[in-house]
């Protein structure tokens, strides 16, 4: 079956619709009305529902309500405005009270969705430097969007199917708005809303946790700087032994070909000795030979895969990263 063949089609009707709802939900975020302001909208759109009054009185009503509800003038005003421009119809109503709801339940979801999140944090039993802990954080913040993407397929089944009177007025909702579909607009501003919190855990989040290794162990370091004698060498820290000797850092999560960078002869260097800390998930035999070719280099890796790997273990300029301290560095700079 080739993709092509594949009819998909959606009405306009409903597009419509969902637009709508997705629009409304955006714009109650943009007013940056509070949660307390949003439950009593919601309350008196139960009531609007339940009057006989024309479509004009209750959309005036509802005018006549925001100016009420807030005290900031620039609240006031957007509201306002979404009301004038969302609310054409008398199902509108249905519409922007089911955004009103939409938006409660995002944040509680976001909230769950955190604390099956932290399943991901690292045991106390993990060093922090670890290739595990490595890949806890990674799946961290992606745990958030799929746990709670999960949490919202629950929480329209139990709308759906349970007889649950905290989910009348939603299901009341729904049921009146045709082709209405708010899991999927919820899955959106979700998605949105998680995105926020996902950051890459490479790159400068390694180094932030080797930095944290360096202050739990007391070093003495310098940040980011440039080699005195030849400035085109970069280090992520310097760090100062007490016995005088000076220690360039690279912090390389992951090498690629950058291992090649930062490996000049020692006695170029400012520094008495160098070393390069990595997770050591891409460093083979052939890599090791090339940085450690040069003398006063020594290699830092992941304390669980140093132990699984042989070239690491058996070679005695490799270390893992666990046994980190000041001792150890003063040995190795006198060697």
């Amino acid at each position: 079956m080739k993709i092509t063949d594949i009819k998909l089609e959606l009405s306009n009707s409903h597009l419509t619709i969902n637009l709508l709802l997705y629009r409304t939900v955006k714009e109650i975020i943009h007013s940056k009305i509070s949660n307390k302001h949003i439950l009593k909208l919601i309350e008196e759109l139960k009531l609007l529902n339940s009057t006989q009054n024309t479509f004009e009185d209750k959309k005036q009503i509802l005018l006549d309500f925001t100016t009420s509800l807030s005290s900031s003038d620039l609240v006031q005003l957007r509201l306002a405005e979404l009301i004038e421009t969302s609310i054409l119809e008398d199902i509108h109503f249905n519409v922007f009270k089911l955004s009103l709801n939409i938006l409660r339940f995002k944040d509680y979801i976001l909230e769950k969705s955190k604390l099956y999140s932290d399943n991901f944090k690292a045991c106390d039993d993990i060093h922090i430097m670890d290739f595990q802990y490595d890949q806890n954080m990674l799946n961290l913040p992606y745990a958030i969007r799929v746990s709670g993407a999960l949490l919202i397929q629950v929480l329209f089944s139990e709308i759906k199917e349970s007889n649950n009177e905290f989910y009348s007025s939603l299901r009341s909702d729904i049921a009146k708005i045709n082709e209405i579909d708010p899991e999927t607009i919820l899955q959106i501003i979700f998605a949105e809303s998680a995105s926020q919190s996902i950051r890459s855990s490479s790159g400068s989040n390694y180094e932030e946790r080797f930095e944290t290794l360096l202050k739990a162990n007391g070093f003495s370091y310098q940040g980011q700087c440039f080699d005195k004698k030849i400035p085109s060498v970069e280090y992520d820290f310097k760090i100062n032994l007490t016995n005088n000797k000076t220690i360039g850092v690279s912090v390389k999560r992951t090498l690629r070909e950058r291992y090649k960078q930062n490996h000049e002869n020692i006695d170029g260097l400012e520094v008495d000795i160098m070393l390069l800390v990595t997770l050591g998930v891409d460093l083979n035999k052939a890599k090791i030979d090339y940085i450690l070719a040069k003398e006063k280099h020594f290699i830092f890796v992941a304390t669980d895969l140093y132990h699984q790997i042989d070239y690491f273990y058996n070679n005695s300029r490799v270390f893992p990263l666990s046994e980190l301290n000041e001792k150890l560095l003063i040995k190795i700079s006198k060697l």
